[in-house]
Formats: structure tokens, C-alpha cells, sequence
């Protein structure tokens, strides 16, 4: 297959893939500490969704980022959801990777690729998504530092 028709295949699957999650597809998972976390629970707040991995180094400077953004707007409705995309080989690394940097938002196991499957269909890393009442607003593929003030200005519009 052309390289050109492989990229729009792609593409059109992700989107369409985004578009049935657009409706607020709900699904429930465990977080760290072993209490049911669903999409439903976020209802009426901004949430910005991010799939990480333990080993996934971009990933980890977008958590301790998200830790800030989420203390500065928690106030005004955000909350931030973290995804662990981590398999059996490294999944018992989230809990203490949670405590190490002070993650007060919740942290859960994605053990079933439920919510990835819903909304990261590539298990992409990291991934995050904004979204208002399972509304999908904005896509973030990959993370640098340099993303950040663009990210904060995408949430104090979507809080209007």
C-alpha cells in the first residue's frame, strides 16, 4: 500500500474512532488505589485526559506540568484524569511514580485498554485530550515543555 493511502487510512480511523467517543462514551476503571473512577464522574468540569507510561519520559514532565495547571484552575472546574497505559510488566511502577510527584489527581490503570481503545486508539504516549462532558475539544499528540502556555490558554478559553 502507497505511503500516501497508509496516512489517510490512519487518520480516518483515529477520527472516527474520536468522533464515536465524541458522544461522552462512558467506561469505568480502577485508579491506584482501587476505587471505580468513570468518565460520568467529570460531569459539568473540564477534564483534560492524558494517557502516559512509567517509562515514557515526555509523559512524566507533562504529569508534574499538569500538577500546577490543575491547582491553579481546580477552583474553576478543571481536573485532570492520568491513564496509565503501563502493561503487566511495569504497571506496579504507577503507584509509587504517583506518590514521587505528588499527583493529587487521579491515577488509574487502564489494565483492559477500555479507555484506550475508546479515546487513544494508537496507545499513543503521551496523549491527551480536553474535553467538557465527554466532549472531545482539543488533541494533544507528544508533550515538550514548550507546550505548556499554549495547553493554559486552551484551558482558560474551554472555563469561559
Amino acid at each position: 500500500m502507497r505511503p500516501a493511502l497508509t496516512l489517510v487510512l490512519s487518520l480516518s480511523l483515529l477520527f472516527a474512532t474520536l468522533t464515536t467517543a465524541e458522544a461522552g462514551t462512558n467506561f469505568t476503571v480502577r485508579d491506584i488505589n482501587g476505587r471505580y473512577v468513570r468518565l460520568s464522574d467529570f460531569k459539568g468540569k473540564l477534564l483534560f485526559m492524558t494517557f502516559f507510561a512509567t517509562w515514557c519520559k515526555p509523559c512524566l514532565q507533562e504529569l508534574k506540568h499538569l500538577v500546577k495547571l490543575r491547582k491553579k484552575y481546580k477552583s474553576k472546574g478543571f481536573e485532570v484524569l492520568a491513564v496509565s497505559l503501563d502493561g503487566p510488566e511495569t504497571r506496579a511502577k504507577v503507584k509509587p511514580l504517583a506518590k514521587r510527584y505528588k499527583l493529587k489527581y487521579p491515577v488509574v490503570l487502564d489494565t483492559e485498554n477500555q479507555v484506550a481503545r475508546l479515546y487513544n486508539p494508537r496507545r499513543a504516549q503521551p496523549f491527551s485530550l480536553l474535553m467538557k462532558n465527554g466532549k472531545v475539544l482539543k488533541t494533544h499528540e507528544s508533550f515538550q515543555v514548550s507546550d505548556v502556555p499554549k495547553i493554559e490558554e486552551e484551558i482558560v478559553e474551554n472555563l469561559k
